[in-house]
């Protein structure tokens, strides 16, 4: 037996919804446990045979023994604090109770037999952190004998629940409503990665949405390198010799700067932000013009940012803009780096070249009134 207990993002804010959530379940399971079979206690549950409007609400909040309600509510603390944390209070409750219909929607189209628990609104915020973080790490209780813990992704956890439940549901096995959390699942996610794309949630640097635009950024710089594309090479490097074509040389090239990309390359796959902003300190100190790849880059002026390193990330954003002319959020970097050259390098012509450049593509109305403020405070 295993089961989550606690994921690795940090939150923000205190999840006061979920925790109301988690109460109202276990205040109404108290009230209706010993008394399911009653009619007047029964008329809450969903039933497809007979179709109301307000069981699609119920149901969610009733529970059939003790260990289905703590299941639900264990899976909805751990995932649901996140998604709190991201869509906000008024968000995140409209998006809960909205899941919980819609799977029950999903369970009424192809079911007959009644169903109650919040496993399907559940499913749905399960969905929704798989979009929003599919690459935190989820601590898990496992218990065959003797207890213990062990880390996995919550992509692959997730992952490994939806298909779980498709074979079960597939193979008819159970009293489970398979199809209400297939739903939700769907719901969920669908939600969450329309949301990143529309971008009324701030995208992360490791959504769904921004793991497949690396996927496809990846793709793409294979296919140019294939071509002989070198992106890091627009200008020679310390220690690189050009052959006579322009070129650098087969093995010319200062094994210090080798060493460190590959440093950095590692620990930014690791999530080891840190050491890579630090070698990338180092790598400018060599070769003052190197680039790394398209999201290596990003990240690694990002963590610069936030340590207040402003110097190297200065050099780092402007590297970025420099060598990757066509990046789709080229606005937001030319924002970051106005922001930091106005405020915090006393390099206010610069700062007003760059927001002024971002605010002519911005789309998000708090990232063009942050430009806006900045111009006004250095007079632009």
């Amino acid at each position: 037996m295993f089961f989550p207990i606690r994921s690795d993002r940090r939150l923000h804010s205190t999840p006061w919804v979920n925790v109301t959530l988690i109460v109202i379940n276990v205040v109404v399971f108290a009230f209706t446990h010993n008394r399911l079979q009653e009619q007047g206690v029964a008329a809450y549950f969903l039933d497809p045979g007979l179709p109301r409007l307000f069981p699609f609400i119920t149901y969610q909040f009733m529970h059939a023994n003790l260990l289905h309600l703590a299941g639900n509510m264990v899976f909805l603390y751990v995932f649901g604090n996140s998604v709190e944390d991201r869509l906000g209070k008024a968000g995140y409750l409209a998006f809960y109770l909205a899941g919980g219909i819609l799977a029950g929607l999903g369970h009424a189209l192809v079911e007959t037999v009644p169903v109650l628990g919040a496993s399907g609104a559940v499913a749905a915020v399960t969905g929704a952190y798989l979009a929003l973080f599919p690459l935190s790490n989820v601590t898990m209780l496992y218990w065959f004998f003797i207890p213990g813990t062990f880390e996995v992704s919550g992509v692959v956890l997730i992952l490994f629940q939806i298909a779980t439940n498709f074979v079960l549901w597939g193979a008819g096995e159970g009293s489970v409503a398979y199809a209400a959390h297939l739903a939700g699942y769907i719901f969920g996610f669908f939600v969450g990665m329309t949301l990143l794309w529309v971008r009324v949630l701030p995208r992360e640097p490791y959504d769904m949405l921004a793991l497949w635009e690396q996927k496809r950024r990846r793709e793409q710089f294979r296919n140019l390198t294939r071509q002989g594309y070198r992106p890091w090479e627009h200008e020679p490097e310390a220690g690189v010799v050009l052959a006579a074509d322009g070129t650098p040389s087969a093995g010319s090239a200062d094994p210090r700067v080798i060493e460190l990309r590959a440093r950095i390359a590692a620990d930014v796959t690791a999530h080891r932000l840190d050491a890579a902003a630090a070698a990338y300190e180092e790598l400018l100190a060599i070769a003052p013009n190197a680039v790394l790849a398209q999201q290596q880059q990003i990240d690694v002026a990002n963590q610069l940012m936030a340590v207040g390193k402003f110097h190297s990330a200065a050099q780092a954003y402007e590297l970025f803009l420099t060598s990757y002319r066509a990046d789709p959020h080229r606005d937001q970097v030319e924002l970051i780096l106005g922001v930091l050259c106005a405020r915090y390098l006393d390099r206010k012509d610069r700062g007003k070249e760059l927001l002024a450049a971002a605010l002519l593509r911005l789309q998000d109305p708090q990232q063009r009134q942050l430009a806006q403020s900045v111009l006004g405070e250095i007079g632009g």
